[in-house]
């Protein structure tokens, strides 16, 4: 059943909330897109919709898009990867010799 008296309070709440400024924003979309901060939470602290964080960071990460040249990216990825099997090895040691240490203690 339509409810008119929530529409209206709906288009109240819309018209009476505050514009942010771009600091703000950028804020927003950081906590989100980099910091891995909930869309919900940030949306009810700033008082903004949901839906309109999500199009923010969409648009941001949409702008990032094209900054690097895929082969600089691959070079990057190639490096983060080397990066990466590196620390797993050296995770692997760490795991082997804390078992080697936990035998000799016993």
């Amino acid at each position: 059943m339509y409810n008119i008296e929530k529409d209206v309070t709906n288009m109240m709440e819309k018209k009476n909330r505050k514009r942010l400024d771009a600091a703000t924003k950028e804020l927003i979309i950081k906590s989100v897109a980099e910091e891995g901060a909930q869309v919900s939470d940030i949306a009810g602290r700033y008082d903004v919709g949901p839906s309109t964080v999500h199009r923010w960071v969409k648009e941001y990460r949409e702008s990032l898009t094209g900054l690097v040249s895929e082969s600089e990216a691959k070079k990057i990825t190639a490096a983060y990867e080397k990066k990466i099997r590196a620390l797993e090895e050296e995770n692997e040691i760490l795991r082997k010799a804390i078992r080697g240490f936990s035998d000799i203690e016993r």
